[in-house]
């Protein structure tokens, strides 16, 4: 009786995943997932609880996904310029009044500025 090795086994699955991948007609496998970025995959609650949030997170991934947001980390005055350059940079509708107010004091409380991480000793050659 003939018995495939555990490897031509291997092999058969592998070639049957790859040939549902490339059929055409749009297979279901061959749709890649929603992309992290994706607003329609996002939720509020990907950015930090507090006053605002749900205003940051419908305004701000109307043009690009929370991981933007989360991994700035800015002043207040900062994030105030950054909805000038967003506006003027990448066209995005401008954000006055007390909304913006409500957004940029948002960004300013969950995504404050970091004291950068150091990794081991400082360098002897970077210092004055």
């Amino acid at each position: 009786m003939f018995r495939p090795s555990r490897r031509a086994l291997g092999n058969a699955a592998v070639a049957a995943t790859l040939a549902l991948l490339v059929l055409p007609g749009g297979s279901p496998a061959a749709q890649p997932p929603p992309a992290a970025t994706d607003p329609v995959a996002e939720a509020p609650e990907a950015l930090p609880d507090g006053h605002g949030r749900e205003d940051t997170f419908y305004r701000c991934t109307a043009c690009h996904g929370t991981a933007v947001i989360r991994r700035s980390r800015l002043s207040r005055d900062r994030w105030d310029e950054l909805m000038d350059w967003m506006t003027e940079r990448h066209g995005m509708p401008p954000l006055e009044g007390d909304e913006r107010r409500l957004i940029v004091d948002y960004l300013a409380g969950a995504f404050p500025p970091q004291e950068p991480r150091r990794r081991g000793p400082a360098n002897p050659f970077l210092t004055n």
